[in-house]
């Protein structure tokens, strides 16, 4: 693999070394289980309409420059355009009664979608689609999703069910998700991104424990389904209907302060983040692996005015997120 920065030109053999020392930090640390390593494929087409609001063509390097600036965000902050009247995923952080109740709705509408009945039987029990499809199931429903003890609790149980609806895709939810699809294995990414013969690209992207604070993925991160058995509410099967796709959806967005680089399909080229470069970084791998790579944001809210999305999503130091609309 050769690794190159965002014009595609080789960096230094100093930066690349010191680059090879951070990944296999970060390997070391995931068999620790201190850090999880991801991967995401996806169209360049895909990302450029998202980086970029006039429809230009653009050099090719300000698209990756601008993916190690502002990350590649969940569809509710590209697509999710609201309907008059809507009440529910308003942002990040709804956990209105309106919310659970449009989950409950959708967990519904997998249930009983013909196409989907072989995996449903395969992946959920008789008592997880007992309770959704019993008549006036959705006031137990809310009553013991208000039973939850914080806040965060509830949130929860509302990303735990998000994910069953997201891995489901269409008949779940799509453009309203706020989760970003990504697998544990390499290999699975690629083969999502085989699916096109456009320009494809493998986002290599990382999380530090605690990882239920950043993605779901029930099979692993055990502290949601501890939640919904508190709460007396049904769980599904691990890994949701498609477990062979090892997904873990990562709450609002990658963000590029854990975007390792861009690996070029079928060009054996990784663009590494430009971010890394930076002194305070190169210098301190040790912080990265914890808290990710220092980037100067200053004149975020200004420069995502340029882009595709229509609202962005933040996370403080407490790893509590919010998301705020981009009034154009």
């Amino acid at each position: 693999m050769d690794y190159v920065d965002s014009e595609l030109k080789p960096v230094a053999e100093s930066v690349k070394n010191k680059f090879i020392d951070l990944k296999n930090n970060l390997q070391v640390l995931s068999g620790q289980g201190e850090v999880q390593l991801l991967y995401r494929g996806e169209e360049l087409r895909n990302i450029k309409n998202r980086l970029l609001r006039q429809k230009t063509s653009p050099k090719e390097n300000e698209i990756y420059e601008r993916a190690f600036y502002f990350g590649d965000k969940a569809r509710h902050f590209s697509v999710d355009v609201f309907t008059p009247g809507r009440n529910y995923l308003m942002n990040i952080r709804d956990e209105s009664d309106q919310t659970f109740m449009f989950i409950h709705d959708r967990i519904c509408n997998i249930l009983n979608e013909p196409k989907l009945s072989t995996r449903v039987e395969k992946c959920t029990d008789d008592r997880f689609r007992q309770y959704f499809l019993s008549p006036g199931s959705e006031v137990d429903f809310l009553k013991k999703v208000k039973s939850c003890y914080t806040d965060r609790t509830k949130i929860n149980v509302r990303d735990y069910y998000l994910y069953f609806l997201h891995v489901a895709g269409t008949p779940g939810i799509r453009k309203e998700t706020m989760l970003v699809s990504t697998s544990k294995d390499k290999s699975t990414a690629i083969q999502f991104s085989e699916s096109t013969k456009k320009e494809r690209v493998i986002f290599h992207y990382f999380i530090p424990a605690p990882f239920q604070d950043y993605a779901i993925g029930p099979w692993e991160i055990e502290h949601h389904e501890k939640v919904i058995h508190g709460t007396g509410l049904p769980s599904y099967y691990p890994k949701g209907l498609y477990p062979e796709q090892n997904e873990i959806a990562v709450k609002g967005a990658l963000f590029p302060h854990f975007l390792l680089g861009i690996e070029l399909v079928g060009k054996n080229k990784f663009i590494i983040n430009t971010n890394f470069i930076n002194a305070d970084n190169i210098n301190d791998i040790q912080s990265i692996a914890q808290h990710g790579f220092n980037i100067d944001q200053k004149d975020f809210e200004k420069n995502i005015f340029d882009t595709g999305y229509i609202r962005y999503g933040q996370i403080d130091g407490k790893r509590e997120f919010s998301s705020y609309d981009v009034l154009k």
